[in-house]
């Protein structure tokens, strides 16, 4: 093992401490390219993607949102989240703004600047019962206003409340476990297209997918595990980049194993260009109401700072990239 890798190995058993759970695996760094970094989610992980997009657009250089709303749309309200965020309706668009611009200015977030060059694509199913096409329109109405950025907006294919693909999960207007859509349309594919640019051809899914730490989980109200897919190239040392994918609410490992880290369409695509796909895992919250299907957090049940660098998951998620990375990226 090289000394990079002994020091990130014994950064995960620190992290494990007191613990009398299996020991965590060992975490292999990979060469990464911090210029291909970009994010993507559904559902409540389409909020976290916003989320994280904002607290470190230093570095993630874009967004794809699948039914998900505009930044802190809840203002750390179940009540609001619940309400106009998911039902539709005035989701208090200056005052969303004013929190961001704080944010930045106060430095809890990364320079709203930084936004302007970056793609967003956005999603909502025409059979999306779940959350009002409302809250996608509010999501490009946001990144208009805070940055001048037109998104990409698709909200014409007749998908329920879940991820398209191609041919995996229940039928493309069903709502129902793994939460995949076979829509026949590559959801994966085309928000790649737009977040990296022209794409490779996808290939066959070759490489690994490996179990790695998320150091900080328990606090977070996460699993001691994340999931990521390593091409064969990126293993080997290659230069590559990274796609962050957040799973949607009960699709997590603990309700459908690794069935979003291996059909959502991401992986073969991830296999032709040189991209590792960081698939990040919630957990439930042991005590109702905060958590019970183990949602990502955007309406502040893990603290108020939730939607910033200090927001618990953010800094769980960023710490997992940085094992990933074998550095502080």
């Amino acid at each position: 093992m090289t000394a990079r890798g002994l020091t990130i190995f014994a950064a995960a058993l620190l992290a494990s401490c007191g613990s009398d759970e299996a020991p965590l695996p060992e975490v292999t760094s990979y060469n990464i390219d911090r210029d291909r970094i970009t994010v993507s989610g559904v559902s409540s992980g389409a909020m976290m993607a916003t989320q994280f997009h904002l607290a470190h657009s230093d570095f993630v250089g874009g967004v794809a949102m699948i039914a998900g709303g505009p930044y802190y749309c809840a203002e750390a309200s179940l009540q609001k989240g619940l309400g106009p965020c998911m039902k539709g309706g005035d989701m208090a668009m200056p005052s969303l703004l004013e929190y961001a611009r704080a944010a930045a200015a106060a430095g809890s977030i990364d320079d709203l600047g930084n936004l302007a060059d970056d793609p967003v694509w956005l999603f909502h199913g025409a059979n999306d019962v779940a959350m009002h096409a409302d809250a996608t329109q509010a999501a490009n109405e946001f990144y208009i206003a805070v940055a001048d950025v037109q998104a990409t907006l698709v909200d014409d294919i007749g998908a329920a409340h879940g991820f398209p693909t191609l041919d995996a999960g229940a039928a493309c207007n069903e709502m129902a476990e793994p939460w995949l859509n076979a829509c026949d349309y590559d959801a994966a594919g085309e928000l790649l297209g737009t977040l990296v640019g022209e794409l490779a051809p996808r290939a066959e899914a070759t490489g690994s997918v490996v179990e790695l730490p998320q150091p900080g989980a328990d606090d977070a109200t996460m699993l001691p595990l994340a999931l990521a897919y390593v091409p064969a190239t990126c293993a080997a040392g290659e230069s590559c980049g990274v796609h962050i994918a957040f799973h949607g609410c009960q699709q997590s490992s603990t309700y459908v194993g690794d069935a979003f880290a291996r059909d959502a369409g991401y992986n073969e695509w991830a296999e032709a260009n040189d991209l590792i796909v960081l698939y990040p895992q919630v957990d439930s919250s042991k005590i109702a109401p905060m958590n019970p299907m183990g949602c990502w957090d955007w309406w502040g049940y893990t603290d108020e700072n939730y939607a910033t660098r200090s927001g618990p998951q953010v800094m769980v998620v960023k710490a997992t990239l940085d094992l990933l990375a074998g550095e502080t990226l």
